[in-house]
């Protein structure tokens, strides 16, 4: 009696499991839209050396084996100054062209831009985009709306089969009309925001990230008057900030991003290190000190030498308040 019912469990399994699998070879694949390319993991060694040791390594994780350093702890009763300064980076210039330097490697692509979205769209449980109008991280944007300002918004139309039928297809245009969709050539720049903390117990001035922000310079067509009635296109240069995200939720992943060395690939720091130590150079254009009617420098003032001298001076006074609390 007992083999018989050995043999009818058998069956029973055998059964459930071709219905299991019938069910997935009918059901239809979902495509995801991505906005990074896929990891392209080399099938063979690609270094003449052994791989890092397990100084970094943590337990049971693949993905993110090294641990950013913990921040000193600052406590509140022991913050002498603080200021919140918004600080842009331009990739264009020499000592940021790491920030768009472009391929591929076992940890997907490098270029700055690229490795954001990769994070995004890796863990949307922790990780979160923020809508652009408040750096304050208030409102949060769903990864759709993300989609939306990168590759535009989605559009459905009918399509005519060779058959004769007619259905709807959804897709992305980013030529749609009244649609600014960023190309790859205009995200060159990263909004930082950060702040200086003075701390007294330990007289140091500590400079603590705390969001990230990609900006597109988009170049459009705008009518002007002429003068004469008449109207004429003139080209116009727009700062577009695509979203926020917050840097300590990020820090991890960009401390297992190495960033690219032009002069020796075995001597690379990751992100997190460039950007905590501030190896890039950048150009201050808001600062909450003094600030009555919270706007940037572009708004107060629209020569550019008066900008950078307005910048220059909020660092040079930083750098200042840090130095007078030494005494010799």
């Amino acid at each position: 009696m007992r083999k018989y019912i050995i043999h009818f469990k058998f069956f029973v399994l055998t059964i459930f499991t071709m219905i299991g699998l019938q069910a997935i070879a009918q059901s239809p694949t979902k495509v995801t839209e991505k906005l990074t390319r896929v990891k392209e993991v080399s099938l063979e060694e690609n270094n003449g050396f052994t791989q890092d040791s397990s100084f970094y390594l943590k337990p049971n994780n693949k993905e993110n084996n090294r641990i950013p350093p913990k921040y000193p702890e600052l406590r509140k009763e022991d913050v002498l100054f603080t200021e919140t300064i918004w600080e842009d980076i331009d990739g264009r210039e020499k000592k940021n062209r790491h920030f768009l330097y472009e391929s591929v490697d076992e940890t997907g692509e490098r270029k700055f831009f690229k490795i954001l979205t990769s994070i995004l769209e890796s863990d949307t449980t922790n990780v979160k985009a923020y809508a652009p109008n408040n750096d304050r991280f208030t409102t949060q944007l769903k990864m759709d709306s993300v989609l939306t300002i990168l590759l535009g918004p989605m559009v459905t139309k009918k399509l005519t089969r060779e058959n004769g039928s007619v259905v709807d297809t959804s897709f992305r245009d980013p030529t749609y009309a009244g649609a600014d969709i960023p190309s790859d050539s205009s995200l060159y720049t990263f909004r930082i925001k950060a702040q200086y903390i003075f701390d007294n117990r330990t007289s140091r001035m500590h400079y603590r990230i705390l969001g990230i922000a990609p900006i597109a310079v988009i170049k459009k067509t705008v009518s002007v008057p002429d003068g004469n009635g008449g109207t004429r296109d003139v080209d116009s240069v727009v700062r577009k900030t695509l979203f926020w995200i917050s840097y300590p939720k990020i820090r991890t992943y960009l401390a297992n991003r190495d960033v690219y060395n032009p002069t020796n690939q075995k001597r690379m720091i990751s992100w997190s290190d460039l950007l905590e130590a501030r190896y890039f150079d950048s150009r201050i254009t808001k600062t909450s000190y003094g600030n009555y009617n919270d706007k940037d420098l572009f708004e107060l003032f629209k020569d550019p030498k008066k900008r950078l001298e307005a910048a220059e001076k909020v660092k040079q006074r930083i750098d200042d308040f840090d130095q007078d609390r030494w005494v010799y």
